[in-house]
């Protein structure tokens, strides 16, 4: 392993610690953690050589940012604000279309999106089916690369599970609020 690979490594475990420790923690710290994840992430797939996931990590970073701050001063984020990251996700695809930009390079874009949906959500089971559909992009996207990220790919199958039980969680909590207000 040469220092350009240890750092690779490196980079990932720390994103994946910032990113794994934001869904365990209130929503001001996860979308503060989740910046800090994609730059992290960023920096990654900078080493690796993957720009269009970079370019989607500082985005996504800045889309977080923005949230936040709405958030932050109890305010609901412009919806043009959030038309303004999509559109930029998705024309930063096509700008970088003369660089080799295959359909695995439309992943990272999509799921930067979810993200933006996901961060923006009130509902928490919506929140969390983006952040699925997020990390399930994510995975298809780094067994594609030449080098495969294995920490994200540890930071996304966390998060798959992760979300699987906050949806069966919600789900058996109602049904047994529902069976509870039945009774009496």
């Amino acid at each position: 392993m040469n220092e350009i690979d240890i750092l690779i490594r490196i980079t990932g475990i720390i994103a994946i610690i910032f990113n794994i420790t934001s869904v365990l923690i209130n929503k001001k710290i996860l979308i503060i953690f989740t910046i800090l994840a994609n730059i992290f992430f960023a920096a990654q797939f900078f080493l690796l050589g993957a720009y269009v996931a970079v370019f989607s990590c500082i985005v996504t970073s800045l889309a977080a940012l923005v949230v936040h701050i709405h958030h932050s001063r109890d305010l609901k984020t412009p919806e043009i604000v959030l038309i303004l990251f999509i559109t930029i996700f998705i024309l930063s695809g096509y700008f970088q279309s003369d660089i080799d930009l295959d359909g695995n390079d439309l992943l990272p874009i999509l799921a930067s999106i979810m993200v933006v949906f996901a961060l923006e959500n009130k509902n928490i089971i919506t929140a969390k089916f983006y952040y699925l559909i997020c990390a399930i992009l994510w995975i298809i996207y780094d067994f594609n690369l030449h080098i495969i990220p294995w920490e994200n790919v540890i930071n996304q199958v966390f998060l798959i599970i992760f979300t699987v039980v906050t949806f069966l969680f919600y789900e058996v909590l109602n049904k047994k609020k529902t069976e509870y207000f039945k009774e009496k």
